[in-house]
């Protein structure tokens, strides 16, 4: 049941999406940059999870979130003419009360659209609250890695173009100088996600994009990023120097002993 209630979604999502399209050519890039996006989490929330044995209600329930998880965003762009949350509103949260307000999970039981709006609402904050059941700790995790995963994906296809193309909201409107914060470095250094608070640079940013390899739950997620080779594509546009070289190899040794332990998921 859940497998056709996946595809109504489907259905809805694309209509919904399709109504932000715009003759400014502005708001019709980012539009369709995360509607990619959304499907591209969908499926990366199934090939992750592939490993852990899930069950079809799960597998179906983890693509759901992953469909859903930027739901805000197209709102967000469309009114703001921005993705930083901290000069509109939170899309997570903007993304929930869409749902809530359209109704649009009301086919599922109460307990899944919760969980459904709990893992969306948890895809971008900086820890998972610690009043998370088990379900909805995995399904946060999944959606958080998957999310990341893509947004690697973004950001390469985003630098071969950068030059030629620019798009301001995926640089977050911040200077692309030399300079970064040795605050962020450090965080790197101690196994840290750190926080996206107070960047000041494009430098700072790629840096606090690097680190999300700290907040990796899955081995899979992982593995992808080794396949994909994302932490080399964002460091080499960083201003290089031995600090730089040195924080290439402290991530890959980091990588390293994560593909090599035993368990699936982290944590």
């Amino acid at each position: 049941m859940i497998e056709e209630e996946f595809h109504l979604f489907e259905k809805w999502f694309t209509g919904y999406v399709s109504s932000f399209y715009s003759e400014d050519m502005f708001v019709l890039r980012n539009v369709k940059l995360k509607e990619r996006h959304s499907l591209e989490v969908c499926r990366n929330a199934s090939i992750i999870s592939g490993p852990e044995g899930l069950d079809t209600e799960e597998r179906y329930l983890a693509m759901i979130i992953g469909l859903f998880h930027d739901i805000g965003r197209f709102e967000q762009i469309t009114r703001y003419r921005t993705f930083r949350d901290s000069e509109s509103e939170n899309h997570a949260l903007l993304g929930v009360k869409i749902l809530r307000s359209a109704d649009v999970l009301a086919r599922l039981p109460a307990t899944l659209q919760d969980l459904i709006c709990q893992a969306i609402a948890n895809h971008n904050i900086y820890a998972i609250p610690e009043t998370c059941d088990n379900r909805c700790l995995f399904h946060s995790r999944l959606v958080r890695d998957a999310d990341k995963l893509d947004i690697f994906r973004v950001l390469a296809d985003y630098y071969t173009e950068r030059d030629s193309s620019p798009n301001p909201p995926l640089d977050m409107g911040l200077p692309d100088i030399p300079e970064y914060s040795s605050r962020l470095l450090g965080d790197l250094f101690n196994n840290r996600m750190a926080s996206t608070a107070d960047l000041r640079t494009c430098n700072d940013m790629r840096l606090a994009r690097l680190s999300w390899v700290f907040d990796l739950n899955f081995k899979e997620s992982f593995r992808l990023v080794r396949k994909h080779g994302y932490i080399n594509m964002i460091i080499s546009r960083l201003a290089q120097d031995d600090k730089v070289e040195d924080l290439r190899i402290h991530i890959e040794d980091y990588i390293d002993s994560v593909l090599a332990s035993g368990s699936g998921i982290r944590g």
